[in-house]
């Protein structure tokens, strides 16, 4: 049976960018969320309300995390200050404790059967905070991935960068990239469509209107120092 699979990653509550996507691919039959849909961006409540009502499957980022059990992102130095702030000024305030207590009970893992797929949103040894990046040779990925993965494909996020790479012969590493928060030098939204009767992968990215976004944002964050960097983040693309 023929199914386009949606995979998105790093929403990081950028609704704008997340209803782009959607608007562009259209129709699809099953879609998966490879975590952080909170911190950073000023919809994190939209967000999750819209990804419920188009059943995506969803799996927990480290955002996710910090945000339901209130504990660090274990984030990178440039980011960690702001989306501390991010999370304390935005997320908490705008989750009911009903979307906390959902991120809460996010899996750290799922399998997609119908692509032969394991997905994380970092890596299989280290679930939430390994970073896996297109640049790193493959002898280092696989350090990170181990030897337990027998699928087809190993679907992660975390980095923000959208790639491809096949591992092994048996096996492909897949990152759709940032919906919400791209740091590879694109700003536009980030996602990949699988079709399993073509047996493709589209790489996709869409535009969207960044200047609303960043217009919440003014609303919202007091720290100009943070502000400019949220905003430079969105506008280019990379930290």
């Amino acid at each position: 049976m023929r199914m386009r699979v949606l995979l998105i990653s790093d929403i990081h509550g950028n609704y704008e960018a997340l209803k782009a996507v959607i608007d562009k691919v259209g129709r699809f039959d099953d879609g998966l969320v490879l975590g952080d849909l909170v911190d950073y961006g000023p919809d994190p409540d939209t967000v999750i309300d819209l990804i419920k009502s188009l059943g995506f499957r969803v799996i927990k980022g480290n955002h996710d995390e910090a945000a339901a059990l209130n504990i660090d992102c274990g984030c990178g130095e440039k980011t960690h200050a702001v989306s501390v702030y991010t999370r304390q000024k935005i997320t908490l305030r705008k989750l009911s404790k009903n979307d906390l207590n959902w991120l809460r009970n996010l899996p750290y893992e799922a399998v997609i059967s119908e692509l032969d797929a394991v997905a994380v949103h970092a890596s299989p040894k280290n679930k939430l905070y390994a970073y896996i990046y297109p640049w790193m040779g493959k002898e280092e990925i696989h350090r990170y991935i181990g030897e337990d993965v027998t699928s087809r494909y190993l679907l992660v996020g975390h980095t923000h960068y959208q790639f491809m790479e096949p591992i092994t012969n048996e096996l492909i590493l897949l990152n759709p990239g940032s919906v919400g928060q791209p740091r590879d030098g694109d700003w536009r939204a980030a996602y990949a469509l699988i079709d399993t009767s073509e047996g493709t992968v589209t790489m996709g990215r869409v535009k969207y209107d960044v200047s609303k976004v960043t217009k919440k944002l003014k609303e919202i964050v007091r720290n100009r120092k943070y502000l400019l960097l949220l905003s430079s983040i969105l506008q280019n693309g990379n930290i």
